[in-house]
């Protein structure tokens, strides 16, 4: 008899950890974060005026050498005035650097965090307490990464693409 209420009780006990286990399951959502950085138009937009403005810093940076360049030959006897000039180039090189460095460092912080609140809305319309990187669940989960993409790209229009 003691034998059979054992079994019973631990027939029970599996029962409702399964149960549990199969709720948390549908609890859980996954977000492919790859995804979202790939198709959100304000993030194609951000890749593309860094581009743009890497272009605009190596333009800059080669600009400088051949202004260097052109005064080390104009002025072979003069190297403090040559060291000068580099000083000065270098300077402004820098502080360029730094300005769309910090801003890269802005507006990449705000994208993240557009994302994140679009990944927590959703999450919140489907009733999802825990949401994971897509890449990091094997099987089960509830995608949402279009659900997040609808969001965030919701009155933007895609940028067009060159060729």
């Amino acid at each position: 008899m003691k034998r059979l209420f054992t079994l019973i009780l631990s027939t029970l006990l599996i029962a409702v950890g399964g149960m549990r286990a199969a709720h948390a399951a549908d609890t859980i959502g996954t977000v492919d974060y790859d995804k979202l950085v790939r198709s959100y138009n304000k993030a194609q937009l951000f890749s593309d005026d860094m581009k743009t403005k890497e272009a605009d810093l190596e333009k800059t940076r080669a600009e400088f050498v051949k202004q260097i360049r052109e005064a080390k030959t104009k002025q072979p006897n003069n190297p403090v005035a040559v060291d000068q000039l580099q000083k000065s180039l270098e300077d402004k090189l820098n502080t360029k650097v730094n300005e769309y460095r910090s801003l890269q460092e802005s507006q990449a912080k705000a994208l993240e965090d557009e994302m994140n609140n679009a990944i927590e809305s959703a999450a919140k319309s489907k009733n999802l307490s825990v949401i994971l990187a897509k890449q990091t669940v094997f099987v089960g989960g509830t995608d949402i990464t279009n659900d997040v993409l609808s969001r965030l790209n919701a009155g933007t229009s895609a940028p067009a693409t060159t060729k």
